[in-house]
C-alpha cells in the first residue's frame, strides 16, 4: 500500500509527526525571544528557566484551621482509667496565629500544655510541632464565643494525633533556586500563578512562529462572492488559519490564494523568506494539474513524505527547506494539505499543529495539541486498513461524562458534517474498539 506508486514513508500519522519534529525543529536556543507582561503571557512558550526566588513555602505553616500544639502534650499517662470524659486533656489557649503575620511568641518558657489558635496558611509558632484540627477539639470560651480560652482533646482524638500533622514545611514544595518551570513549557493559567508566586512579572517567551498560509485551486472563490454552479467558496483559508492562530505561540501574518495558472513557485519562495513555516492546501494529489510538488522542487525543498496511510488526508505532504544564515530557523517546514475541506481540517490538527508547536520552542507537545481518550457511544464496527479519522460530536451521558457520537458524513468534501462535529476520533487500522483518541477542533485564540 502506498501513494503515487511508492510505499508510504511512514506507517502512521504519529510516526510522520515525530520524524518532522526531529528534522524540522531547530534547537530552542536558536529562536528569538521577547519579554511580555503576565497579562500577555498565557499560551506563550517560556524561553527561560525560571527559578524560585525563595523557599516555597517560605515558612512552616498550618494546612488546617485548628490549634498549634506540642504533640507530646497529648500523651496520656498509662493506668489512668478508660473514661474518655475524665481522660480528656485540656490545653490553655495562649495566642492566635494569623495569616500574613508573624506567629505568636515561642512555646518556650510557657507552662504547658498550651495551644495557639491557628488559621490555614498561618505560620507555626516556634516550639509547636503539630496542628490539631478544630473539629477534633472541644472549645471552651469565656464571654464571647470567639474568645476561646482553652480546648479539650478526648483520649480517642489524642490517640489519632501524630507529630507533624497538618504542617507544611518550609521549602517542601521547592527550595530557593529550584527551576519552576522549565524553558519550553507552554504557559498555562497554573504556570502564570507559579510565575507570579516567584516574582516573575515579565517572563521571556519565544517569539511567535510566523506561518504563511497559501490556498490553491481554480474552483475556489472568496466566501463573500456568489459562486457559479461549479465553483466553491474557499472554506480552507479561514478554517486552517483559525486552527493555526488559535494558539498564542503562532502568528499567521500571510494568507494568499494562488490559481492554477498563477506563480505558485514564486509565492512559495517569497513565503519561505518571511515565514518560519508554510502551509498549503490543495494541489498535492495525483492530478496532472496539481502544482505543489513542482513548486516545492522550484524552491529546493526536500520532501520527507508525500502520502500517509490515513483517511481522510492520504495525499498529505511534508517537506523541508534549508535556508542559509541569517535566518533564525535554518530549516523551514512546509506542509501540503489536501484541498478537500475535511481533509485539510483533520491533517492540520493531527499533523501540522504538533510539529509547529515543537518548532515554536515547546519541549513537549502542548496538551491542547494532544488527543484525549473517549468512549464512542455508537460504534458501528467498521474498520479500514488505514488510520481512519472519523467525525464525531460530543454528548454527555447520564453520569455527566463526555462521550463521542459518530457523525454520518459523506466523505472528505462534506464540510456540512464537519461543521456539525466537535472534532474527530482516530481509529487505527483494523481496530474497532469503542475507546479512541479524540481531537477537538480549536475554537479560536
Amino acid at each position: 500500500m502506498g501513494f503515487r506508486g511508492q510505499a508510504f514513508a511512514f506507517d502512521s500519522p504519529g510516526a510522520a509527526v515525530a520524524a518532522l519534529v526531529a528534522l524540522a525543529c531547530p534547537s530552542p536556543s536558536a529562536r528569538l525571544s521577547e519579554v511580555v507582561g503576565l497579562d500577555r503571557a498565557a499560551g506563550r512558550i517560556l524561553a527561560e528557566e525560571v527559578r524560585a526566588d525563595r523557599d516555597s513555602p517560605a515558612f512552616d505553616y498550618s494546612a488546617m484551621d485548628g490549634y498549634a500544639i506540642c504533640a507530646a502534650d497529648l500523651a496520656v499517662p498509662s493506668g489512668e482509667g478508660s473514661n474518655e470524659t475524665v481522660q480528656a486533656i485540656t490545653l490553655l489557649v495562649v495566642g492566635e496565629a494569623r495569616i500574613g503575620e508573624p506567629p505568636p511568641a515561642s512555646f518556650e518558657g510557657v507552662r504547658r500544655p498550651v495551644a495557639v489558635r491557628i488559621a490555614t496558611g498561618a505560620a507555626i509558632p516556634a516550639g509547636a510541632d503539630t496542628v490539631v484540627r478544630r473539629e477534633d477539639v472541644i472549645e471552651h470560651a469565656a464571654g464571647r464565643a470567639a474568645d476561646v480560652t482553652s480546648i479539650s482533646v478526648t483520649r480517642a482524638a489524642a490517640a489519632r494525633v501524630r507529630r507533624g500533622d497538618h504542617i507544611r514545611r518550609r521549602g517542601e514544595n521547592a527550595p530557593a533556586g529550584t527551576v519552576v518551570p522549565h524553558a519550553g513549557e507552554v504557559i498555562t493559567a497554573a504556570g502564570l500563578a507559579t510565575l507570579a508566586a516567584v516574582g516573575i512579572i515579565r517572563p521571556a517567551v519565544f517569539a511567535r512562529l510566523r506561518i504563511a498560509l497559501i490556498t490553491t485551486g481554480d474552483e475556489l472563490i472568496e466566501p463573500h462572492h456568489t459562486p457559479s454552479t461549479f465553483q466553491i467558496r474557499n472554506s480552507n483559508s479561514p478554517a486552517v488559519r483559525a486552527i493555526l492562530a488559535s494558539h498564542a505561540w503562532a502568528n499567521v501574518p500571510s494568507v494568499s490564494h494562488i490559481r492554477d495558472d498563477g506563480n505558485l513557485g514564486g509565492a512559495l519562495e517569497r513565503a519561505c523568506q518571511v515565514a518560519d513555516a508554510v502551509v498549503l492546501t490543495g494541489g498535492i494529489s495525483m492530478g496532472h494539474r496539481d502544482p505543489v510538488r513542482a513548486a516545492l522542487e522550484q524552491v529546493g525543498a526536500e520532501v520527507v513524505f508525500h502520502g500517509l496511510p490515513q483517511r481522510p488526508g492520504k495525499p498529505m505532504l511534508g517537506a523541508l527547506v534549508r535556508r542559509p544564515a541569517p535566518h533564525t530557523a535554518e530549516t523551514l517546514p512546509i506542509f501540503g494539505l489536501p484541498g478537500n475541506p475535511v481533509s485539510a481540517l483533520v491533517t492540520c490538527v493531527r499533523i501540522v499543529l504538533p510539529v509547529l508547536a515543537a518548532c515554536a520552542g515547546a519541549k513537549r507537545t502542548p496538551p491542547e495539541c494532544l488527543p484525549r481518550l473517549i468512549e464512542v457511544r455508537n460504534p458501528d464496527g467498521r474498520t479500514l486498513d488505514l488510520w481512519w479519522h472519523r467525525l464525531v460530536r460530543l454528548v454527555v451521558d447520564a453520569n455527566g461524562l463526555p462521550q463521542a457520537e459518530l457523525i454520518d458524513g459523506r466523505g472528505s468534501g462534506d464540510i456540512v458534517a464537519a461543521g456539525m462535529s466537535d472534532g474527530f476520533v482516530e481509529v487505527p487500522p483494523g481496530f474497532s474498539n469503542a475507546i479512541l483518541p479524540y481531537y477537538t477542533w480549536p475554537a479560536g485564540a
